[in-house]
Formats: structure tokens, C-alpha cells, sequence
């Protein structure tokens, strides 16, 4: 009877045991579920600081596609300043036309004048004959 009871108590233990070892296999399972689940939350902040990068990229594009802008309006600006040069140009031409008709114009005041000494001077050679 003492061996009957002290198989049962070793079968009771025997069942604790195994018991606990189900438990414990349970426990690692949970632990392999934790690494998996932090395997991919590393995964997820790569992914995330992929996501910073992109957005980084995508600032930098938007400031190059500014200064592309500002690029061109700079270059249509300095083709404006062409065209005022070549206007300024054409003005000053526009200035030297004006002081030669200004010069021909007092040419032909001095040729009326001449005209009118001639006609004096026909008028005094016909007085003189």
C-alpha cells in the first residue's frame, strides 16, 4: 500500500511535471511569436525611415523644381535685358537721325539763304549793268 501510494504521488508528480513542461513549450512558443513580432516592427521602422527618406526626396525634387523655375525666369529676364539693350540701341541710332535731319535742316537754311544772296546778287549785277 506505501508503494501504491508513493506511485501515485510519483504519478502526480509525473503529471506536474508534464504539466509544467506543456506550459513551458507554450512559453517558448509565446517567445518565438514576441520574436517574430520584433522582427517585424524592425521591419516597420526600416520601412518607416524608408518612408522618411522618400519624403526627404520628394522635398528636395519640389526645391529643385523651384530653383528650375526661378532658372527660367532668370533667363527670361536676362532676355529681356537683350531686348532693352537693343532698344537703348536703336534709340541712340533713333538720337544720331535726329541730329543728322536737324543738320540737314540747317543745311537747307543755309541753302535758302544761299538762294536768296544768289538772287541778291543777280538782282545787283542787273542793277550794276
Amino acid at each position: 500500500m506505501i508503494l501504491t501510494n508513493e506511485l501515485l504521488k510519483l504519478s502526480l508528480i509525473d503529471t506536474e511535471l508534464l504539466k509544467l513542461s506543456l506550459m513551458l513549450t507554450e512559453l517558448l512558443k509565446l517567445s518565438l511569436i514576441d520574436t517574430e513580432l520584433l522582427k517585424l516592427s524592425l521591419i516597420l521602422t526600416e520601412l518607416l525611415k524608408l518612408s522618411l527618406i522618400d519624403t526627404e526626396l520628394l522635398r528636395l525634387s519640389l526645391m529643385l523644381t523651384e530653383l528650375l523655375k526661378l532658372s527660367l525666369i532668370d533667363t527670361e529676364l536676362l532676355k529681356l535685358s537683350l531686348i532693352e539693350t537693343e532698344l537703348l540701341k536703336l534709340s541712340l541710332i533713333d538720337t544720331e537721325l535726329l541730329k543728322l535731319s536737324l543738320i540737314d535742316t540747317e543745311l537747307l537754311k543755309l541753302s535758302l539763304i544761299l538762294t536768296e544772296l544768289l538772287k541778291l546778287s543777280l538782282i545787283d549785277t542787273e542793277l550794276l549793268k
